[in-house]
């Protein structure tokens, strides 16, 4: 083919041509995206006006080269016109090609802009469709979009287009076999991207009208994965071109030239590589052969009677044998009552994608975590172990009633009376609590709505965004943590700690299985594992002295009872008799209050006061009686008072009968009697002293006394000498 400014001008057109289709295909999307409200056509739209760079490129390039071919020819013919002589264009060589030069500079800096361009455009419209998607799916929990309810009119132009880009892709990508019109390649990529996306949206509309909506919301995210895609293809594309040798005169491939969207605008070259590769196996030209020419002719039977079998398959549906079986019709089940599910064996539905087949183990045991879990791998849990929990999570502690350590007759307010000052916190405690709920399907019971029905009716299994578990198990997990935040507030910390430590799994699986029942979950609950329970936070550290400081007070406890044992076995002999000796003892002590109460107010001889003694003398006798009764050391106590008592009253009786008897001696004597005593009195009391006994009156006797050897100093004799001789 002559390479002129012609071939150029009229791959200059079919580049406007498809600049136009692309724009027209494109505008219409957007226009009916935005009218008929479908979010998936008018992301389809975006990607498509993205590929107008790419034609507007090829426009500028091919339009270059018819220039350059101009001025090329308007040089051949000035030289040959020349007649021989010296050209002015060989004097200056590429200096005054002023074409040829703007072309090289697109060449070298134009397209590889138009591809960056193209770069940044798939990735930031990429990015804007992966951010909406991900706001759809976080506020509402699952990925709904905006879809229009013209199906038929939407599937309508995008079958019409995409056999329009199709074909002309395919025209293309014929006219890109000559070297001339090489860069075509580009446009037939970008055609195919087209065919593929509205391709994409019409599968999904088709899906719609099965009431299979999920299709069009994964062809909504496939767009941006494949803008991706391309983008990355473009920028690998522009690296290797730096590196990539050429044949002088060959001009470089544009990076926004896609490898893959152009074999796919070829796929007869699929044959032809297929066929290469198998004559290079076997080492002859088999393609050639008869049994391989018999295979291609029949491979549209064979393809036939494949997709038969395989409708013919997927119309038999095996239910394993610990599974439940359900018929989907446009995701609604099919049947009424006990047909709707299908026990283990087999049975037959229409094919797919009319119906679909869902099985569920309904024996198979699932784990729960109502709680975030210990990550950590280990035998067991020491309160002071460090949890490590997945990232972003925390662990909320539970509320429970406060220790009874903490409960005495003061902590108790009266009935009524309320004080503002009380604080909340000291009537309950908190716990850190790790839990795992391990259930089932529930079982058939035989009568009303089976389980397997219940347990798809409460929740989906959809699993939102930032989620690891699903809409369901979700549910699951904030029924269980309701009810076990209301069990643990009527326990206290003692009974969660210790004393119901074992019995807090069994009691919460019961509440939280009646809490399922009677919502409908469908959901058996096998067990509730509490692998950790300890106080909240640093608190539990503390805990580790409350044994020590409880066995110090048991101890302290148990020596004082040891020793008022051994005090009332000393004092009563008998244990046992001790509440009636004491409570005799306090009504002794209350009748000798009595007694003195009355003798006070009406004397000592009155009836008041006789009754008192008496009453108290009855008191004392029933208390010495009980005393005696036990044969303690009160008992010896009480005889050695009364032996001192009675030896008292016998010596006071012995000398009052003394006194008695030496009356009539006095009477007959007084004078003798009183001298007698004196003269006792002597004898007992100054035994040690010199005493001189004189018969004569006092008056008629002149005593002349020294006394030096009594006159001690110091004493109370000193100085007696001198006075009884200066008397003298």
């Amino acid at each position: 083919m002559r390479i002129d400014h012609l071939a150029y001008q009229r791959a200059t057109n079919i580049a406007a041509f498809g600049f136009l289709l692309q724009l027209v295909v494109a505008t219409v999307l957007l226009i009916f995206g935005l009218r008929a409200g479908d979010t998936t056509a008018e992301y389809a739209s975006w990607y498509l006006y993205v590929g107008l760079i790419v034609w507007l490129g090829m426009i500028i390039i091919f339009n270059q080269h018819k220039l350059e071919r101009l001025e090329a020819l308007e040089e051949g013919e000035l030289v040959a016109s020349g007649s021989g002589a010296e050209s002015i264009f060989d004097r200056s060589g590429d200096e005054i090609r002023t074409a040829a030069r703007r072309l090289r500079l697109m060449y070298k800096w134009v397209l590889p802009a138009a591809s960056m361009l193209v770069v940044l455009m798939l990735i930031t419209l990429g990015w804007i469709i992966f951010d909406q998607l991900s706001d759809i799916a976080d506020n509402s929990g699952q990925t709904e979009l905006s879809l229009t309810q013209n199906k038929g009119w939407l599937i309508a132009i995008g079958l019409g287009f995409a056999v329009v880009c199709f074909i002309f892709s395919r025209y293309l990508a014929g006219m890109a076999a000559l070297g001339v019109w090489q860069n075509l390649r580009a446009g037939a990529g970008v055609m195919v991207g087209n065919v593929i996306v509205l391709m994409g949206v019409v599968i999904g509309t088709i899906f719609r009208f099965f009431e299979i909506d999920s299709v069009i919301g994964v062809v909504a995210w496939l767009i941006p994965i494949l803008m991706i895609i391309i983008a990355i293809e473009i920028v690998l594309n522009i690296i290797l071109n730096m590196y990539r040798p050429r044949i002088g005169g060959d001009w470089p491939r544009a990076a926004y030239d896609s490898r893959g969207l152009s074999l796919l605008a070829t796929p007869d070259s699929f044959v032809r590589s297929i066929n290469d590769a198998v004559n290079y196996q076997f080492g002859f030209d088999i393609t050639s052969s008869w049994g391989y020419q018999l295979l291609l002719r029949s491979s549209a039977w064979l393809i036939v009677l494949g997709l038969f079998v395989l409708v013919a398959l997927s119309a038999l549906a095996v239910v394993g044998g610990r599974e439940q079986g359900l018929r989907l019709r446009s995701g609604a089940i099919v049947g009424s009552g006990d047909t709707q599910i299908h026990d283990s064996g087999f049975f037959w539905k229409l094919p797919w994608p009319v119906e679909t087949t869902a099985l569920y183990d309904v024996s198979m045991v699932r784990q729960l975590p109502l709680t975030p879990m210990d990550t950590m791998r280990r035998r067991g849990f020491l309160w002071e172990d460090e949890i490590q929990l997945p990232p972003g999570q925390t662990l909320d502690p539970f509320i429970v009633g406060k220790s009874r350590l903490g409960i005495g007759a003061a902590d108790v307010d009266p009935v009524g009376e309320t004080d503002e000052n009380d604080d909340f916190g000291d009537d309950y405690a908190l716990v850190d609590m790790l839990l795992m709920m391990n259930y089932h399907i529930q079982p058939d019971a035989g009568s009303g709505e089976p389980g397997l029905l219940r347990y798809l009716s409460f929740g989906t299994e959809h699993v939102a965004r930032r989620q690891t578990l699903t809409d369901r198990e979700r549910g699951l997990r904030d029924l269980a943590l309701s009810v076990t935040t209301r069990y643990m507030a009527t326990r206290s910390l003692d009974d969660v700690l210790s004393d119901q430590r074992a019995e807090l799994s069994g009691e919460l699986r019961s509440l939280i299985q009646d809490r399922f029942d009677s919502l409908g979950t469908g959901v058996q609950v096998v067990s509730i594992n509490i692998p950790m329970i300890r106080p909240a936070g640093d608190a539990a550290k503390d805990f580790q002295d409350l044994p020590l400081a409880i066995q110090q007070r048991d101890q302290l406890v148990a020596n004082a009872e040891r020793n008022r044992i051994t005090l009332y076995t000393a004092i009563a002999g008998n244990t046992d008799s001790i509440d009636g000796i004491v409570a005799a003892i306090d009504s002794t002590n209350d009748a000798r209050q009595s007694l003195d109460n009355a003798v006070s107010a009406h004397g000592i001889g009155s009836p008041e006061a006789v009754a008192a003694r008496k009453l108290l003398a009855g008191k004392i006798i029933n208390a010495e009686q009980l005393l005696q009764q036990g044969g303690g050391s009160a008992v010896s106590l009480i005889q050695s008072a009364e032996r001192d008592r009675w030896v008292e009253i016998m010596e006071k009786r012995a000398k009052a009968d003394r006194v008695k008897s030496q009356v009539a001696a006095y009477q007959a004597a007084p004078k003798l009697y009183r001298q007698r005593s004196i003269m006792q009195t002597y004898v007992r009391k100054l035994h040690d002293l010199r005493k001189y006994i004189v018969g004569i009156a006092p008056e008629r006797m002149n005593v002349k006394v020294e006394l030096r050897d009594l006159a001690s100093p110091n004493t109370i004799f000193e100085g007696m000498s001198l006075e009884e001789e200066s008397s003298q």
